[in-house]
């Protein structure tokens, strides 16, 4: 087994290779993900090999956090096909010995949390974590039917008010107005949500970045011609994947079906353009759907009316050093995170 830093070719195609990883594509595995994360954490691109496998190209964050050492975090990976494959990774991180801890995120899919249980039992040192990133348990709606077909496989609710909305004018946009359109939405949605979420300028530099790299667009609804736009998404586009990264709407009656109408002209914009796979990121485990308790609960109505949820194993903590993990996680967690609060209350 070995753990081995990317070679200079491998870091000029480092996305091309990522979506070839054997646990499927990732954006949040890419380039432009660690550009976004920087200069907070820092990008280490490894890549995991074992006989008989193929090779996992890994995007590791790190930071130090004196005077603890290297804590590290694999955004929604490593990508790996089963749970052996994510077993070997985890013997490379030990041996490799820089982390006194790693945060992860395997693509091994779930369908219990016995899964997640058995998956963290077998693997010493290893604990469980609340899920860091929302796309652990997602919405995946096939895109290779043709479009009659697609719209026929969505739930009666979505049929209908895609229906209804068929007078909406819907932009496809780029540009800087399109940017403070998309703000006002999303922003009045997470206060009315009360979720928790990072600075303004966190998320608006997330979408300059994927649009300056020609992979994302805002996607806006107005009810009729000369309304006002009360509807919105960012969607992320590359090769065969088409992403639902950020949303929202306001609460009129003009707004009510118009998340809908987006989804759809989103879809048939990703289908267009060559993607097979529409990730809605984000919805509450499958065997939590029903948990009205649960954060992402308002959400499971909506997604679901495309796709069934589809799940992972969820976020994982990989414990190298247990004497400085445990003064890491008594002291060190507690102030860093009351230091760094303000700036992203995520800590991650």
């Amino acid at each position: 087994m070995t753990l081995r830093e990317a070679t200079p070719d491998e870091l000029s195609r480092w996305d091309d290779l990522v979506w070839g990883n054997p646990g499927g594509p990732e954006l949040y595995q890419c380039r432009t993900y660690a550009e976004l994360k920087a200069p907070v954490w820092k990008a280490r691109y490894l890549v995991h090999e074992h006989p008989d496998r193929e090779p996992v190209h890994a995007l590791y964050l790190y930071r130090r956090v004196p005077p603890f050492g290297e804590l590290w975090y694999c955004p929604m990976g490593p990508r790996v096909a089963d749970a052996d494959h994510a077993r070997a990774c985890f013997e490379d991180l030990r041996a490799d010995g820089r982390a006194f801890a790693v945060v992860l995120e395997p693509s091994v899919s779930a369908t219990s949390p016995q899964d997640r249980e058995d998956l963290i039992a077998s693997v010493p040192g290893m604990r469980s974590m609340p899920d860091l990133q929302q796309g652990q348990h997602t919405v995946l709606v096939d895109l290779r039917p043709d479009e009659a077909e697609l719209l026929a496989s969505f739930r009666q609710r979505a049929r209908r008010t895609i229906r209804k909305t068929d007078e909406a004018v819907v932009e496809h946009r780029t540009d800087p107005e399109a940017l403070a359109i998309m703000w006002s939405l999303f922003s009045e949605t997470m206060e009315r949500a009360g979720v928790d979420h990072r600075h303004p300028d966190y998320h608006q530099d997330a979408w300059r970045r994927y649009i300056d790299a020609g992979l994302g667009h805002f996607v806006l609804a107005r009810p009729r011609e000369g309304g006002e736009h009360e509807a919105g998404a960012f969607i992320i586009h590359r090769g065969e994947l088409g992403y639902y990264k950020d949303g929202g709407s306001r609460r009129t009656k003009d707004s009510n079906g118009l998340q809908y109408r987006v989804q759809w002209e989103a879809m048939r914009w990703c289908k267009e353009h060559g993607a097979t796979t529409y990730d809605m990121y984000g919805a509450p485990p499958s065997w939590q759907a029903e948990d009205e308790d649960h954060k992402l609960f308002p959400l499971v109505q909506f997604k679901t009316a495309f796709a069934p949820i589809v799940d992972q194993v969820g976020t994982m903590q990989l414990v190298l050093k247990p004497r400085v993990f445990r003064a890491w996680d008594r002291v060190g967690m507690p102030v860093y995170r009351r230091l760094t609060a303000k700036a992203n209350p995520l800590f991650y």
